[in-house]
């Protein structure tokens, strides 16, 4: 049976947190954990944990290892721009990730992480002592979950580890069900016009001075259709102090707009790239442009780089680096059109959010880093591999030889780069 303590307190206070405890949660888990498929979730969720694990020590050791590579100046130089509080999954402190999608997001991902062990627990017939949400003054961030760590510690292995890998595990599989909706979403943006999305727009170019806007699309100039970026960036088509007529699509319609060719600038930096010595030859429009095809060519890489290159999917599109690769950001959204209209941009972010912080939460909870799940996990798992052959003892300070490890893989690279070393 449940046993819930005597001294129940609905409201407590917490490292500067507050618990409201209720036991409308320990209900529910008792009536979701009597349901025939949470003990094979149990047990799904068990073998998803090690898999999350292991996906965690593949990128972190990825991250480790760039110190002994040419590239380890450039990485530990892209680190130090950011700053530490990036490291940080807190909305509102963490700069890059948004206050609402994030917090939304973040309670979600403890909500279900928390219920996962209170409902395995009880299909398991092992205690809940309390349960309920976790505050920060009066903003929710949160739930917690207080299984019976005295029934943990002598009920099977089996029925222990299906306990502890739950959260991580259930996760883990929320996450990568929040990809694939992303990834469906994406799926259906198209280039807004066939011409040259602009980009951005050089201060003081004739674009500038025309009215030209990032987020137009220059569709024709002098009425010749243009989808080659190239030809507006170094074309033979007009020279400077030439007037051309530019044809520009924007979401309001169809407008043509005189303008008047200038000549390239000198040792000046446009579009990324230093100009050099000037060419009075070469006409000069100031515009910073992606054409069509490379429009739909960044949708197609997002949604076909699952299983060719996942690591797309963590950077994040409030990275500046990132905007370019990420078709819904806000650097690359004015440029495409989707049958879900303006509400495209709201889903798939927030789609992208509660993919995030479901998986970097699996990821750093199934870790092998004691106390948390994926370590207590690790404990339990070496206590039954070793069939009492090995003291207890002995196996506390393996699994803190691990977490030393693992914590080591984690923090070594930014330390290195904030101290200026790499």
């Amino acid at each position: 049976m449940n046993r819930v303590s005597d001294d129940f307190k609905r409201v407590e206070f917490q490292y500067g947190l507050v618990l409201y405890r209720t036991r409308r949660f320990q209900s529910l888990m008792d009536r979701l954990g009597k349901i025939k498929i949470s003990k094979p979730l149990g047990w799904f969720l068990l073998y998803v944990m090690p898999v999350a694990a292991g996906l965690g020590i593949y990128l972190f050791l990825s991250e480790f290892l760039v110190i002994f590579t040419p590239r380890a100046p450039e990485v530990g130089g892209a680190i130090r721009a950011i700053t530490p509080l990036a490291y940080l999954g807190l909305p509102g402190i963490n700069p890059y990730l948004p206050i609402v999608d994030g917090w939304l997001a973040l309670v979600f991902a403890m909500i279900v992480h928390e219920g996962a062990h209170g409902v395995v627990a009880r299909s398991l017939g092992l205690p809940v002592k309390a349960a309920g949400l976790l505050f920060l003054l009066v903003i929710p961030i949160g739930a917690f979950v207080d299984v019976d760590e005295e029934a943990l510690k002598v009920a099977r292995a089996r029925d222990s580890g299906r306990v502890l890998a739950s959260g991580a595990g259930i996760n883990f599989v929320l996450g990568f069900v929040f990809l694939l909706l992303l990834l469906g979403l994406v799926s259906t943006m198209t280039p807004a016009a066939n011409g040259i999305a602009v980009s951005s727009v050089v201060t003081s170019s004739p674009a500038a001075a025309a009215g030209i806007r990032p987020g137009d699309f220059i569709t024709a100039v002098d009425g010749i259709p243009y989808n080659n970026p190239t030809l507006i960036s170094n074309s033979s088509w007009y020279r400077p102090g030439q007037a051309v007529n530019i044809t520009l699509w924007t979401p309001d319609g169809t407008e043509d707009v005189p303008l008047r060719v200038g000549t390239v600038p000198s040792n000046s930096l446009v579009c990324g790239e230093y100009t050099g010595t000037a060419n009075s030859s070469q006409g000069f429009i100031g515009v910073c442009v992606v054409g069509y095809s490379g429009l739909r060519s960044i949708v197609s890489t997002y949604t076909g780089s699952l299983l060719t290159r996942p690591i797309l999917y963590l950077c994040i599109p409030t990275f500046t680096d990132c905007q370019g690769l990420t078709p819904f950001s806000a650097a690359l959204a004015p440029f495409y059109a989707s049958s879900y209209g303006k509400e495209l941009v709201p889903l798939a972010t927030g789609l992208y959010w509660f993919f995030f912080i479901n998986f970097n939460l699996a990821i750093f909870n199934a870790l092998p880093i004691y106390p948390l799940d994926g370590g207590q996990a690790f404990l339990i798992g070496l206590v039954g591999a070793t069939k009492g052959k090995v003291s207890e003892k002995t196996l506390v300070s393996v699994t803190v030889a691990v977490t030393v490890f693992v914590v080591m893989l984690i923090l070594t690279l930014p330390l290195l780069s904030y101290l200026g070393i790499v």
